[in-house]
This record gives structure tokens, sequence and C-alpha cells, in this order.
């Protein structure tokens, strides 16, 4: 047994090669662990100083975040109606109602002025008393919010006023003006970490301290970085990568992380003790020594018994394994002549993996083709059961006519055309006349049969780029493009006419029906919707006055059509 050990251990390959890789690897570990220690010095306060400078932009980009979400949400806030319209009352209540006080902290203001910059409303709950903003009405860009720069009022907190243009075509420009209060971005601050006992600072480009942790001393009036020991900086200048240290007036030496930005006059300056860049350097020296240490150690308690391939067994292993790499798994198993020694236990598990390999890359492959059909055949139906859903949601399905919502995305397109070419566009709005007797009379079977009978007619004397729908129960709304209303007056007594004449025929039975129309012309002033609810006004004034009717909305009152007497 012993014979054998002695053999096993000559025969072994770790022992021709001993001597040369403590002497090799002894040498390697402390030249590399020396000029490690050197690199891992510099790249800690490197590391100190990137990881400062990622984390300040980061901290900057979500400050500019929350400043351009209050510019949108104020740009927004002033093309909804209510502030557009003007009115004290409507935009007062609106500025106050929940859904927009929620968009402001406490401390911040929003107000409404008119063309001549006199204050319609406001948002305070104690009344309509004028707030005053350092920015100037006239200057205000119809095109992007305006910012003025920071400014303190009663409170001290510093604030900033944002201000965007209010279009009117009909009593003219206004202005809505909001302020936007530092505290908005004090959570952000007060969340930041230098280091372990770092200092954030925020202040403007004139260097006024707008942040600091110690709240009571720094921001208790108006002070400067200047104060603290920086008064060589200017925080607008860009310092690229330079890394240095600054000794404050308290004595203490940091290193100085800073950015600007311009458009938010907004700079954020990050301080970490020079004591903690110290520490992790030692820390670095330290581990290094350790390396160094437990490398010599391992060299030559690994050496002992560590393979080392360095003859034409492991080149063929290696071109087997580069060969695999590549994809190609029709290669020969890999071969040794003694299959007792390491290389061929290497080359036994190998095999095993290589074969292993090779059958689940061909059940994957198999696999990948079987998801892949089923994938295609699911896709297939999901874009056939989407069609469908589409069309069902787009159709009335009694009447197969565009419901209500297909029909208003319809007047939105139109609207669109109308202002773009200067083309107008009518709208009908019909009802059946005393339907519900119909349904009480005949039944609902019969009263379904009246509708699609009415669609049909309707349809049938409509232009092929005229649209029908059914807008609800007994309801239908037309639209006409390039149609004015007394055009449009025409079409609508034609359909009147043409019901009024038709007999519907359902169980043996012939039923009569007459219908009402109103017509309203699309006023780009006023909006579809209001157009839509001219119509129905005028439906309605027409079912009120007799029905079986033609009124035509015109400017603020309903008139019968005289088509009637004419056709």
């Amino acid at each position: 047994m012993r014979t054998s050990k002695i053999s096993s251990i000559t025969n072994s390959i770790i022992i021709k090669s001993l001597l040369l890789l403590i002497i090799s690897m002894l040498l390697i570990v402390t030249i590399g662990t020396y000029f490690f220690t050197q690199k891992q010095m510099k790249t800690t306060l490197k590391l100190s100083y990137d990881t400062n400078e990622t984390q300040l932009q980061q901290l900057a980009n979500t400050a500019n975040n929350e400043m351009e979400q209050f510019a949108s949400r104020l740009t927004l806030l002033a093309k909804t109606s209510e502030i557009q319209s003007m009115d004290k009352l409507t935009a007062a209540g609106y500025l106050k109602s929940y859904n927009i006080s929620s968009l402001f902290i406490s401390g911040e203001s929003i107000s409404l002025f008119d063309r001549s910059y006199n204050l319609i409303c406001n948002n305070s709950m104690m009344g309509t008393a004028k707030i005053s903003y350092p920015i100037e009405f006239n200057r205000i860009s119809p095109h992007r919010p305006t910012i003025s720069p920071w400014y303190r009022d009663a409170d001290g907190t510093p604030k900033r006023a944002f201000g965007v243009v209010v279009s009117d075509r009909a009593i003219g420009d206004g202005r809505l003006i909001s302020s936007f209060s530092i505290r908005r971005l004090w959570k952000y601050f007060s969340e930041y970490k230098v280091g372990q006992n770092g200092i954030l600072i925020a202040c403007n480009g004139q260097g006024e301290i707008l942040y600091h942790p110690n709240m009571r001393t720094w921001l208790d009036g108006v002070h400067k970085i200047s104060e603290l020991g920086l008064a060589g900086m200017n925080i607008k200048q860009e310092d690229g990568n330079n890394i240095r240290f600054l000794t404050l007036e308290n004595g203490s030496t940091y290193l100085i992380n800073k950015t600007f930005n311009p458009t938010y006059d907004l700079g954020l300056i990050a301080l970490q003790p020079k004591t903690e860049i110290d520490a992790h350097v030692s820390s670095v020296k330290h581990v290094s020594r350790i390396i160094l240490y437990s490398s010599i150690i391992a060299i030559l308690l690994v050496s002992l018994w560590q393979i080392l391939i360095v003859c034409k067994p492991l080149n063929s292993l290696i071109d087997h394994i580069s060969q695999i790499t590549e994809g190609n798994l029709n290669i020969e198993e890999f071969k040794t002549k003694n299959s007792q020694d390491e290389i061929g236990r290497l080359a036994k598990v190998f095999n095993q993996m290589h074969a292993t390999i090779k059958r689940q890359i061909q059940e994957l492959n198999a696999h990948r083709e079987l998801l892949e059909k089923e994938v295609k055949e699911r896709t297939y139906e999901l874009e056939q059961a989407n069609k469908k859903l589409d069309i069902i949601s787009r159709t009335d399905e009694l009447t197969q006519l565009p419901n209500r919502r297909d029909m208003h995305r319809t007047i939105e397109k139109e609207v669109d055309r109308a202002k773009r070419f200067k083309k107008p566009f009518s709208i009908i709005f019909l009802d059946i006349d005393h339907f519900k007797n119909v349904n009480d009379t005949y039944g609902h079977a019969a009263g379904d049969a009246v509708l699609k009978s009415v669609a049909s007619t309707i349809r049938g004397l409509l232009r092929k780029y005229d649209v029908l729908a059914r807008y609800g129960g007994e309801e239908f709304l037309t639209l006409l493009p390039e149609t004015e209303m007394n055009d449009a007056a025409h079409v609508a007594e034609r359909f009147r006419k043409q019901i009024e004449n038709q007999t519907i025929f359902f169980g043996g039975k012939e039923i009569k029906v007459t219908i009402t129309l109103g017509v309203a012309q699309f006023d780009s002033g006023q909006g579809a919707e209001k157009c839509i609810q001219l119509a129905d006004k005028a439906l309605y004034e027409g079912k009120e006055h007799g029905r079986n009717k033609v009124i035509l909305w015109n400017e603020d009152h309903a008139i019968e059509s005289t088509d009637k007497m004419q056709l």
C-alpha cells in the first residue's frame, strides 16, 4: 500500500510543478498586492467621490422632476374649462376643490388673474385676498411656464413662483400663478445620506442657503454658504471630476461634491467628512496585508495538492470544451491514455456532462418548437378575439349602428377636421315619439322591430360619409359633415317625412310611428359637447310642443323648421 502511494505521488504532475509554482506565485502575489494596495487607496477615494456624485445627481434629478411635474400640473390646470372660463365663482370653487387642493402643500398658493392682471380668485379658504408673487406678468410666456427667482414670504420659507398663460379667445388671455415651496424638496433632502455623518446643503445661484440639516440655525432668516466656510465656492461653476477637500468654519475637513441646475436655480452640495475617507483607506491597507499573508499561506497549502495541467491532455480537453461552446455538440467523447489519473477522472465527468448537455439541448429545442407553435396559435386566436371585441365595443347590437361611445370618437375626429379645414358640420338628435306606447301595446319585440326599421330607413337616406348612431334607448344621433344648419334642416325634414309615411309590419299588425328631431350646428367656440346639448335641447322643445317636428337651435333660441310646409 505504501508503494502504491509513493507511485501515485511520483506520477502526479503536481510534484513536477510544485517548486516553480511556489516561487512564481509568491513573487506575483507580493508585487501584485503592493500595486493593488496603491491602486485601491486611489480607487477608494475615487469611489467615495463617484458614489457621492452619482447619489447627488440622482437627488438633483428628483428635485428637478418635482419642479417639472409641478410646472406640468400648473400647465394642465390652465387648460381646464373651469380655469379658462375666467369666472370667479367657477374658478374659485374648482381651485378650492379637494382634487385641486390636494396637489399643493401647506403654504403654497395658486391665483388666477385676468388679462389686466387683476386678481380673479385664488385657493385661499379665507377669501380672495391678493397674494404677492415676485414675477412680471407681462413676461409670462404662452409656450412654457415662467419661473421667478427664489423668494421668501411671510413664513420665511423659500419659494418660487410658477406662471402660465390661460388662453381664452372670448375674453383674452389670463395668468395662472402658483408658489412652489422648498418644503416639497426637504423630505428628499432629509432622507439623503452623505457617507455616515456627511452634510447636504441646498442653495440658489447667489449662494443663499435653501436647506441645511440644522434648520433652526441656517433657515432662520437669510444665510449664505460663505458663512459655512464656502466663500470661495462658485456653485454655478463646473468642476469636472476634480476631487478636492475643503476645511469649513467648524474646523472639519470634507470631501466636496456639488451640482447646479441653472433652469431651476438650485444647487446641491454634499460634504463627506475626510475622517470617513481616511478610515476607508486604512481599511484597504489592512485588508491588503491580510490578502498578502493569506495568499502566501494559501499558495503553500494549495500547491501541495493542486492539479496543474500543462500537457497535451489539457490542451485537448480545452479544444473539446471550445468546440462545444461554439455549438458543436456532435464531437466525439474525450479520451485519455490513463483513465486512473486526475485527467482521466476529469475526462469521465466531462463526457457525462457533454452527454447531458446534448440531451437537454435536444429536449429544449423540441420544447421550444412546441412553444413557438402554441404561441403562434394563441396569438392568432387573441388577434381574432380582439378584432371581434373591438367591433362589439363600438356597435349597437340591435341596430348594428355605431354606439354612443364610438359616435363621440367620430365627432372628436370631425371637430379636428372642421377646425383644420374650416368646414362646418351639423348634428341631428332624433327621438321616436311615444315609443313606450309601442312597447306597451305591441310588446318589446315589436319595439325592437321599430328601432331597427327606423335605423335602416334613416341610414338609407344618408350620404356615404354621414354617420348615424344609436345614442340610447329610442334616441339616435346623426353627424352631417360639411353641412350647415339650413341644409341639415332639409335632411331632418326628409327623415321626419319618410318615417311619418312609413308603415312597419310586425306579427300581422301595422305600426305607425313619428319622430321628433333637433338640429344644431357646431360652433368651435362652444365645442362639440355643447353642440350635442343644443340639438338635444331643440329635440326637447319639439317634444314639448306637439312632437313630429324638426326644431333648429339658432343662437340662443329654438325655431321650428319651415321645410315641413314646403316639402
